[in-house]
């Protein structure tokens, strides 16, 4: 029994060793299910891992196809899903952007129905003002989620879900280094 668990304390030690090495080289696959390809080491930044997200959900989603109108709604705090930041707000904008890019019908829920003129500060078409949207789009995916802060990263958990049935079609989750969330504001402010 000494000797098995000798053998054992010594295989341990060197496997970890190994797994660690494949963790750390800036050049292996990534093993996390959105980092698929090369390593988030080397581009483990918000856009990246959001877009990797988008891609491997939408191809977890076959039924959702090009034709399939979707909507995207800020990525709320975990902690309050009534309240969002910048950085919600900015998560939600690259999902639409890759979904768009993707070929996929999305809409802007935030299109002002005519346009905003402010002087000296430019032209003006999204809004959160409800009563100067646009009619909201029929829908029949909508892409909504949180994320949650620790002292060194930020959590991101995606979901794809029908509009009929409230199921979750498809998800993703993610975890930033928080040097990579661009040093955007993650305290609660009314959404």
């Amino acid at each position: 029994m000494n000797a098995i668990l000798r053998r054992f304390s010594m295989i341990l030690p060197l496997s970890l060793a190994v797994i660690g090495c494949a963790i750390i080289d800036p050049q292996s696959p990534a093993t996390s299910s959105v980092t698929i390809g090369s390593s988030p080491y080397m581009r483990g930044d918000l856009g990246t891992l959001t877009y990797r997200a988008i891609d491997l959900m939408l191809a977890a989603a076959p039924e959702v196809t090009a034709a399939t109108p979707m909507i995207v709604a800020s990525i709320a705090d975990a902690q309050n899903v009534d309240t969002t930041t910048p950085l919600g707000n900015i998560i939600a904008d690259m999902i639409r952007t890759r979904i768009a890019q993707s070929g996929h019908t999305v809409s802007e829920i935030r299109l002002r129905g005519a346009i905003s003129f402010n002087k000296g500060e430019g032209e003006f078409l999204l809004s959160r003002n409800r009563h100067t949207l646009m009619s909201p789009p029929s829908a029949a995916a909508i892409v909504t989620g949180t994320y949650a802060a620790s002292y060194n990263s930020v959590y991101v958990s995606i979901k794809l879900i029908s509009a009929t049935d409230a199921r979750i079609i498809a998800g993703a989750d993610f975890v930033v280094p928080l040097r990579d969330a661009g040093g955007l504001m993650l305290t609660s402010q009314e959404h």
